[in-house]
């Protein structure tokens, strides 16, 4: 498999692969099912419909639409076109409080006029933006062309794709991700997880998001496995489409970081089907978002009697600029989980493993060693690497590294420099394997201390009655009084009961930490900001706090 861009790789998998393909699961269960020449000829047909539009070879294309059946043939219709795609989430409205609605309007002002393809439903929606009518294009309308469309010629280091980074910390950015950036990080991780023609993936993440897209569906094609797709919103309303999935397709790679988790936490809580067979499944990719431990635990609890094996948890991290995976843990080992001394790791800035019987402990998860193509290192402060143990800024180098940002010189200086990417994350090596601490931004300073918010909600949910994801930690700064103060989200009415958990919180941070938690604010689940891979957007909480939308509650 000697594939230089990408639609070497379908073209590839179509011959050598013809009764392998692609199921879409509907709600009701059945599956529409798609063989690799099938999506070859689809993508075709869709590509020659957007040339007979006057499309060509570096157009940047906005691509929102429905379910990953319209998505997928669209993006290989781009790919084998040379045109330049970004996925975004579908908006549901235009207004100023719809997230996808905002983000699809800034990423078009962005991208300096691009075509948007959308799906045949949603073009009311679509009609009520600030994007003019003349750039939407309905996908329904481009496989009806009955001509044969021009292949251009597609260089490696070409651009393929566009991902507009998640925007966990600010206004989104765009990574410029090359044909060889891809198809390195792709053949990392297949052999990083092993990856076999034999194979089965299930998979429920967004393909606007790259562990969708890239891990669930590029990377299989490369390989010509079997793979099934689940619509996000399906998911959610109902988690047995996946779970039922797994089973009876005997799936073997999936993924589910931890805001799936607890859906399915809650879900099995409530309804268990009997006939489920998870022993089929070897690797379910836990990443995207800071690792819950005790999500991660009951989910992999949960599902055990199921016959689910705990080595089949394959904690890992990447992030967008490099086009997806960074580190993998060990292959068929169970996740390891490792208790460091607290003190000196928020105090000092340095791991040390906690003993057995000390309970002042910060439990984080191992995110393993880096994959082929690329290697990472810790920074410190004065720009210099730092001894194995000390926390610093994880950077990250090689061939799957984007070489910055769609027209953001500003923010490519800031990120990338020597061929270096500046993750943003803060973490240190252990033993030869990363842990991650934390997002730069989300670091909390108080009384000359470094605090992590993931870390101090972890903290709180240990306390009864706390429902993860229920709950968000955060700082704003304190012009006055000069210093960070907390804030604490938690989802309920201003009523008796969420005035005792608040106030247990308090003193339970109080008596750990010696922390005093500031403010205490009710809020409804649906204002929790995130990003598409689940991450919380904690700047954006602040913000409203700051412009006085959410009601404090006096203790």
């Amino acid at each position: 498999m000697n594939h230089r861009i990408l639609p070497d790789l379908l073209y590839f998998t179509a011959k050598e692969f013809p009764q392998h393909g692609i199921g879409f699961i509907q709600p009701d269960k059945s599956i529409i099912f798609v063989t690799y020449p099938e999506l070859l000829e689809k993508s075709l047909r869709i590509l020659n419909g957007l040339q007979e539009q006057g499309m060509q070879a570096g157009d940047r294309m906005i691509l929102s639409l429905e379910t990953s059946q319209e998505t997928i043939t669209s993006i290989w219709a781009c790919f084998l076109g040379g045109m330049i795609p970004v996925l975004l989430q579908p908006p549901l409205s235009f207004s100023d409080y719809n997230p996808a609605g905002v983000k699809a309007e800034k990423v078009f002002h962005i991208l300096e006029n691009p075509y948007v393809i959308i799906s045949h439903r949603h073009y009311s929606n679509w009609v009520q933006s600030r994007i003019p009518k003349s750039n939407l294009v309905n996908v329904s309308q481009l496989e009806k062309g009955s001509g044969i469309p021009v292949i251009p010629d597609i260089n490696s280091e070409d651009p393929a794709l566009i991902q507009f980074s998640s925007g966990s910390t600010g206004d989104p950015k765009g990574v410029i991700l090359t044909h060889r950036n891809i198809l390195s990080n792709v053949l990392d991780i297949i052999d990083g997880i092993r990856l076999t023609p034999e194979d089965v993936s299930v998979s429920w993440m967004p393909l606007y998001h790259d562990m969708g897209l890239i891990g669930f569906h590029i990377t299989p094609t490369l390989v010509g496995c079997q793979q099934y797709f689940i619509d996000p919103v399906d998911f959610v309303k109902n988690p047995s489409l996946w779970l039922d999935n797994l089973s009876e397709k005997r799936c073997n790679i999936t993924g589910c970081p931890n805001f799936g988790q607890a859906l399915v936490n809650r879900y099995v809580g409530r309804k268990k089907n009997p006939d489920w067979d998870f022993s089929s499944v070897r690797v379910i990719f836990n990443g995207a978002e800071p690792i819950s431990t005790s999500v991660m635990r009951e989910f992999t609890s949960n599902l055990s009697e199921f016959g689910l094996r705990s080595v089949s948890m394959f904690p890992a991290y990447g992030l967008a600029e490099a086009t997806l995976a960074v580190t993998f843990a060990p292959l068929e080992k169970e996740a390891e989980v490792i208790r460091f001394q607290r003190i000196p790791l928020i105090r000092d800035g340095f791991a040390l493993p906690a003993e057995a019987d000390d309970d002042n402990v910060i439990e984080l998860v191992n995110l393993g060693n880096h994959l082929t193509n690329c290697t990472i290192r810790i920074i410190g402060d004065d720009g210099n690497e730092v001894p194995q143990g000390s926390i610093g800024s994880v950077h990250v180098q090689g061939d799957n590294v984007s070489s910055g940002y769609y027209k953001n010189n500003e923010a490519t200086l800031q990120t990338f420099s020597d061929g270096w990417l500046h993750t943003g994350d803060l973490g240190f090596i252990f033993n030869g394997n990363l842990f991650i601490m934390g997002r730069l931004k989300d670091v909390i300073f108080i009384n000359g201390i470094n605090f992590y918010a993931h870390d101090l909600e972890s903290i709180a949910l240990a306390l009864e009655g706390i429902i993860p994801g229920k709950l968000v930690i955060t700082a704003y700064f304190d012009e006055k009084e000069g210093r960070d103060k907390l804030l604490v989200f938690l989802v309920g009415s201003d009523n008796e009961t969420t005035r005792i958990l608040f106030a247990r919180i308090k003193m339970h941070l109080m008596q750990t930490l010696g922390l005093n938690a500031d403010t205490c604010i009710p809020i409804r689940s649906n204002d929790i900001p995130r990003t598409s891979s689940g991450k919380i957007q904690r700047y954006k909480m602040v913000n409203r706090f700051l412009q006085g939308e959410f009601t404090v509650v006096k203790l």
